[in-house]
């Protein structure tokens, strides 16, 4: 793969080589079959996150947290929180991830003496439903703030990253934070459901129908939830963090949401693939400083 490129065929977390067959078979056949049905099942595959054990490393980390839960609209939310100076730094993590999975990063905050909330979205880790989109992450992200207040920064991954960027633009109670840190931050919710059907294999038809049930459904084409446009509402400092060689996102779409940035800067870290940055010891030192410096201004 070339440096900070696009890979050349597009993939999807969590998907095996194995389970991809499977499913490519079963597309095929209910395209055959009825394409109106391969349309329903291509959405609710689309938002329905494959279920992800939480390991005994990363559970044995989240025992460490205060924990309690949150009613929403999208089921019971689990938190976790660390004590520390000063306003929190919510953490979100990204499609079929938890909490836990982020925790190289959650220590790195804490190494700066900061207060940490993280949580499971809707329908990740320990938290309720079975179902989750980009709504149901903002409204999540949404509670946990307003739950959990004062909060001055937020660190959100992937998915999760195009979720708090929604959050930031379009909720006046995130005006109050002092920076946010998107890592492997997606274009548009397009994007990602174009590398879904690609990976799935799915007929022009097909794809046709599921961006009627899409609009249907939302009130938009996949393509309307822009990170780029989104940019343009976000005033508070802004570090977008992306590997160069992450295998999902091109780090050319973390450089297009960066020039739309009102106070926006970004570190494309080289070598490191979707996740790494949230992991490897000097990329984490860089954003927990980030987030340091701003929330303590």
């Amino acid at each position: 793969m070339a440096e900070d490129g696009a890979p050349p065929a597009r993939t999807i977390p969590g998907l095996t080589s194995a389970r991809q067959r499977q499913i490519r078979a079963l597309f095929r056949w209910l395209s055959w079959l009825s394409p109106a049905l391969a349309a329903r099942l291509a959405l609710r595959l689309f938002i329905t996150p494959r279920s992800r054990r939480i390991s005994a490393a990363d559970a044995g980390f989240l025992a460490s947290a205060a924990t309690r839960r949150l009613p929403t609209a999208h089921g019971q939310v689990q938190i976790y929180e660390w004590p520390g100076d000063g306003p929190a730094v919510l953490v979100l993590h990204g499609w079929i991830s938890y909490a836990g999975q982020l925790g190289a990063m959650i220590e790195g905050l804490r190494a700066q003496h900061l207060r940490v909330v993280a949580f499971d979205a809707p329908a990740h880790g320990a938290s309720g439903g079975r179902q989750a989109d980009l709504p149901s992450f903002r409204d999540a992200l949404a509670a946990v703030s307003g739950a959990c207040a004062p909060d001055g920064a937020i660190l959100a991954h992937s998915f999760g990253a195009i979720s708090a960027a929604s959050w930031l633009a379009e909720d006046a109670a995130a005006a109050r934070l002092r920076a946010a840190l998107l890592i492997g931050l997606p274009r548009d919710i397009g994007y990602l459901f174009d590398s879904f059907s690609s990976a799935m294999a799915l007929r022009g038809d097909v794809i046709k129908r599921v961006r009627t049930l899409f609009r249907a459904r939302y009130g938009g084409d996949p393509h309307d939830y822009s990170a780029p446009v989104l940019a343009q509402r976000i005033h508070i400092p802004v570090l977008l963090v992306h590997g160069g060689v992450d295998e999902y996102i091109p780090a050319a779409h973390a450089r297009e949401v960066a020039l739309q940035l009102r106070d926006g800067h970004i570190e494309v870290i080289a070598g490191l693939n979707h996740s790494a940055p949230l992991r490897d010891p000097a990329t984490v030192a860089l954003m927990a400083r980030f987030i340091a410096e701003r929330v303590r201004a």
